[in-house]
């Protein structure tokens, strides 16, 4: 898909040498970067960019290389609280940047945005934060709550700039003075590749009327909730079968485990699937896609997907999710954490005759075309590093006590400590 933004180098670069800029992409998990932003990774490969991945290594970590992007691993403690592996982390970040030479930096989800803002902020590497979602942190008012805020105030204190993906996360971190307004962006979601995720037939003859849900196996998503809706679907003795996509969560007090996913599979109550890198094949066999988080989000990426290849969705009016749904327009809308709610809403959905659900589909595809197309996205990125990567901006940066800056800094491994000579 071709970008509205492009890039003259020449112009950047009039008064000096030719120079690939290094640009690195930093997550909590090597999945969610693949998955959720290598359309805005390749668009900066294509422009002449060296492209960095740095995330802890899983099963997509090897996916990288092929696209032209470098990858670096690293090791993140994402649902730990030991401050002695999160100072580790700030030198292992330190010592990776300091390596590579970056220009110019990405951050994304917790601890990311905080340990990589303050390595960036050591080296005097222009940086930009992005919250996807608040998660559990911020879900209670209690110590940690208290602790991650005020890192969050310390470490997004010399960003460039920090991006939300709704308007209530936003809202929350100017409230509570952990940035001031003149900091935020507004990116409207990761973008969705609206031509990759196409309306297509379904390929298997099936007569039930298919929900389907892609989540990971945690809580917050609304799974339990989901399940008991699915019993009394088939308590009722409708003809639908409930279908559940999604990987294991992280061993934390949210996750489902395995052993009780297979229960419900063995049950009868949902069909589990397994996980899948492309799932479009399983949202073109579904008749609706079913999302009823409670879960602090971002913006859901597997309702993108899912409006994208036009299936009516049903959520929950909680945030994140709100941004996508027009109840009745493009699905329906559930109450967070009612059963009998979400129950409902299936079963509405489920007697809606075929020529509205049609329609509601084509609707959600053109939400998803006119506010969250991944060009529109990737546009918003280069317009930002066009702006911080101008002739002017690369000149400061690039200067020679920038240079000294990084050279001055240097890794003690003995005393643990960094050290500066000014």
């Amino acid at each position: 898909m071709d970008l509205v933004v492009r890039w003259d180098i020449a112009d950047i670069n009039s008064k000096k040498e030719m120079k690939n800029y290094n640009l690195a992409f930093v997550g909590n998990t090597s999945f969610s970067l693949y998955k959720f932003r290598l359309g805005v990774m390749k668009s900066f490969v294509k422009e002449g960019f060296n492209v960095y991945a740095i995330a802890p290594e899983d099963e997509y970590s090897n996916f990288f290389e092929k696209e032209g992007i470098k990858y670096i691993p690293i090791s993140i403690d994402n649902k730990g609280t030991n401050v002695f592996k999160d100072i580790k982390l700030i030198f292992n970040l330190v010592k990776v940047y300091q390596n590579n030479h970056f220009d110019f930096i990405f951050h994304y989800t917790i601890k990311p945005n905080i340990y990589g803002s303050i390595s960036s902020r050591i080296l005097n590497i222009p940086s930009i934060a992005i919250t996807t979602g608040l998660g559990y942190s911020f879900t209670k008012k209690n110590f940690l709550n208290w602790i991650v805020k005020k890192l969050y105030k310390f470490a997004l204190n010399k960003v460039e700039e920090v991006w939300f993906l709704n308007l209530h996360d936003q809202q929350y971190f100017i409230q509570n003075k952990i940035i001031t307004s003149n900091k935020v962006f507004l990116l409207p979601g990761e973008g969705i590749d609206s031509n990759y995720y196409s309306p297509r037939p379904k390929s298997e003859k099936e007569d039930r009327f298919i929900f389907l849900m892609l989540s990971r196996l945690i809580e917050g998503k609304g799974i339990p909730e989901y399940v008991k809706a699915a019993e009394i679907l088939r308590r009722k003795g409708f003809n639908v079968e409930c279908r559940l996509l999604g990987k294991q969560g992280k061993n934390d007090s949210q996750s489902i485990s395995i052993d009780k996913v297979y229960k419900w599979h063995q049950k009868g109550i949902i069909n589990y699937l397994g996980e899948s890198i492309d799932v479009r094949d399983f949202i073109a066999n579904s008749d609706c896609v079913v999302l009823p988080s409670y879960y602090m989000e971002g913006i859901p990426r597997c309702l993108m997907e899912a409006m994208s290849m036009s299936k009516p969705i049903i959520t929950t009016d909680n945030v994140g999710c709100n941004e996508l749904i027009v109840d009745d327009v493009n699905g329906f809308i559930c109450q967070s954490k009612d059963v009998n709610d979400l129950a409902d809403k299936m079963e509405k959905i489920y007697k809606t005759d075929l020529s509205k659900r049609i329609s509601m589909g084509e609707n959600g595809r053109k939400i998803i075309i006119k506010q969250f197309e991944e060009s529109i996205i990737i546009n918003e990125y280069h317009k930002k590093i066009k702006t911080y990567l101008s002739f002017k901006n690369v000149k400061c940066i690039n200067s020679t006590s920038q240079n000294e800056n990084r050279r001055n800094f240097k890794i003690d491994k003995k005393s643990s400590t960094i050290k500066s000579r000014f």
